[in-house]
């Protein structure tokens, strides 16, 4: 029952990054509350009134940490969230986990000091959600640069989107503040590459100040676009 709910994990490789990233793709038509048991993880409360796609979503995310934290030494742990809804790693461990309607994505690995990772999957947006939406994503001196790029505007602001999501996962746990997209500025893509460059618009710490670069890489396939900031 739970393998048409998951039917296998990937894991992906990006040279630069020391750990693990998992990917699965889940079925929330296939979904069943019984798959936590299944799955031997405890049905949080706080999911007693959520919906489907919502229960299907954390089961997908929280299975697929179960297995990626096994490759680091952390067997059948069981990764629950803190009072400000972040997960709660273990001792030693920085993690990231990020879903969309259908995908579950994972990334952890061993660190020492004040170490982040970010990861983040998005559904492409169209170009009328591209164009309601981007005041609140982007300033309008990355409005004009996107407009400048080759590729379809909807694209880009969905990968912006989801690197700014992604550098928010990564620096949360080290700054404890919550801080908002127009807080930093995309300043660097590479196509060929995949990777990009975020610069922070606000000092957070003062390790975490304003000028800092973060460096990302990203992923498109299909109607999907994968970001990762390991910082």
């Amino acid at each position: 029952m739970f393998s048409s709910f998951i039917p296998h994990i990937e894991w992906l490789a990006i040279a630069y990054y020391p750990g693990q990233i998992a990917r699965c793709r889940f079925s929330v038509a296939a979904y069943r509350d019984e798959m936590f048991l299944l799955a031997g993880i405890n049905f949080p409360e706080h999911l007693t009134s959520a919906v489907a796609k919502r229960r299907a979503e954390y089961l997908a995310g929280r299975y697929l940490a179960r297995q990626a934290l096994a490759t680091q030494g952390h067997h059948g742990f069981t990764l629950l969230r803190g009072e400000d809804r972040a997960p709660l790693w273990p001792q030693g461990i920085v993690g990231a986990i990020s879903h969309n309607v259908d995908t579950a994505l994972c990334a952890v690995h061993h660190a020492s000091g004040m170490e982040g990772v970010g990861i983040d999957v998005e559904t492409l947006m169209p170009a009328k959600r591209a164009e309601d939406l981007w005041s609140g994503i982007i300033s309008e001196q990355e409005y004009r640069w996107l407009r400048q790029q080759p590729q379809a505007f909807g694209q880009l602001l969905t990968l912006v989107f989801s690197a700014k999501e992604s550098l928010f996962k990564a620096l949360y746990p080290q700054v404890r503040c919550y801080f908002d997209f127009l807080d930093a500025r995309f300043s660097k893509l590479d196509m060929q590459q995949q990777t990009f460059e975020l610069e922070l618009l606000k000092t957070l710490t003062p390790q975490c100040h304003a000028g800092r670069r973060f460096h990302g890489h990203f992923l498109l396939q299909g109607d999907t676009v994968t970001t990762l900031i390991h910082c």
